[in-house]
């Protein structure tokens, strides 16, 4: 992973990129058995560099450089299938994939990527070597900016297919352009993502909040309003940056998703404070 931090800390914001790294060491890939082009269908190409500008804006950034195909970080670590892991129980929760879950079987499109279930134990080395320290760095950095401003704003970028596709919640629908995600408000607090909607509209892009993502298990996880800690998923839409079947780079959409993304972070520090920190209250 990739932690960068700003000489100076100005913003109580971390983004974190879990999905944008392609590297798959030898001995998984050789486990596979799937093509390289299909792999790369289902990352967030190029997302990290959308946010590369984090830490001149004064916020901290943290990116995965292993590819989702080797651990989904934005998964629960217990998230398996028997036919995933050996032995392995099957949980049925909100936001569990399951054969998609930390480790992926087959891909959105249902093909194979494991030719069986692995082992027991190297499931749990591959959680040791990718999982638990990116989860155990991301938990610092939120932490550390919590304990300077007294709460954290966590954005967690991450980029989705123009159209659904099958496997997909809602096939063959075309999606709105930026798709904030708070798990219908549960994530953070409202007026975060209000600005986040009302950010992207004055740039010029097509807004609609947790349809058809409201936010994966990072955003679940981290996103404690009551303890200060505020997490948005924020999904842009890949044909604005890239063409979805070559995989190239459109750079003048790149850039303007790089300007546009880079422009919320000292927004965020705009906000109210005493609204993001920790609250005695209920919430209801």
């Amino acid at each position: 992973m990739r932690v960068e931090r700003p000489e100076e800390q100005r913003v109580p914001v971390v983004v974190d990129v879990p999905h944008a790294g392609e590297w798959i060491p030898d001995d998984v890939h050789e486990e596979m058995v799937i093509g390289e082009r299909v792999l790369r269908r289902d990352l967030d190409l190029y997302v990290d560099q959308i946010w590369a500008k984090t830490t001149e804006l004064g916020a901290t950034l943290v990116a995965s450089n292993v590819s989702r195909y080797v651990v989904d970080l934005n998964r629960a670590e217990d998230d398996i299938s028997p036919e995933t892991v050996e032995g392995g129980k099957r949980i049925l929760r909100p936001g569990y994939y399951q054969d998609r879950g930390v480790v992926w079987r087959t891909t959105t499109a249902r093909t194979p990527v494991m030719a069986g279930p692995m082992s027991k134990a190297a499931f749990k080395r591959r959680l040791n070597a990718f999982y638990h320290p990116y989860h155990q760095t991301l938990r610092e950095e939120i932490e550390r900016v919590k304990s300077q401003f007294g709460y954290c704003i966590l954005l967690d970028g991450h980029s989705m297919p123009s159209m659904g596709r099958k496997g997909h919640d809602d096939p063959g629908r075309r999606r709105a352009e930026i798709v904030p995600g708070d798990v219908e408000g549960l994530s953070c607090d409202t007026t975060l993502r209000w600005l986040v909607e009302e950010h992207f509209r004055e740039k010029g892009f097509s807004v609609r909040s947790n349809e058809p993502y409201k936010g994966g298990w990072i955003t679940r996880h981290y996103g404690q309003p009551q303890q200060g800690v505020h997490a948005i998923q924020i999904e842009i839409r890949r044909d604005l940056y890239m063409d979805e079947r070559s995989f190239r780079i459109r750079r003048e959409g790149l850039e303007r998703l790089a300007e546009a993304c880079t422009a919320l972070i000292p927004r965020c520090g705009e906000l109210d404070e005493e609204a993001l920190r920790p609250s005695k209250r209920p919430r209801f």
